[in-house]
């Protein structure tokens, strides 16, 4: 999931330097710079879910829950810049 998030990101970046020749036109950014930040998170406290570490599945859990209101953000603004290309 990491990597394919990684993957939109990057084709999110050159795609606007190509139509805009630079990029902060619109929230989305910095939506999708927290969805990374937020699956890379999520995907370290998965590393750390151990009998003996009872906090990180919590930790874990919690990070998915506020990753999916941070995909609700990113759909929501992407939204717009679909608008744009229309």
């Amino acid at each position: 999931m990491v990597t394919l998030i990684l993957l939109l990101l990057s084709i999110g970046i050159i795609g606007t330097i190509g139509h805009y020749g630079n990029l902060g036109h619109s929230w989305h950014l910095l939506a999708g710079l927290i969805i990374v930040c937020f699956a890379l998170f999520s995907a370290w406290s998965s590393t750390q879910i151990h009998p003996t570490k009872p906090w990180a599945r919590i930790l874990h859990v919690r990070a998915n829950i506020a990753l999916f209101f941070a995909l609700l953000f990113v759909g929501l603004t992407g939204w717009g810049v679909v608008q744009k290309y229309l």
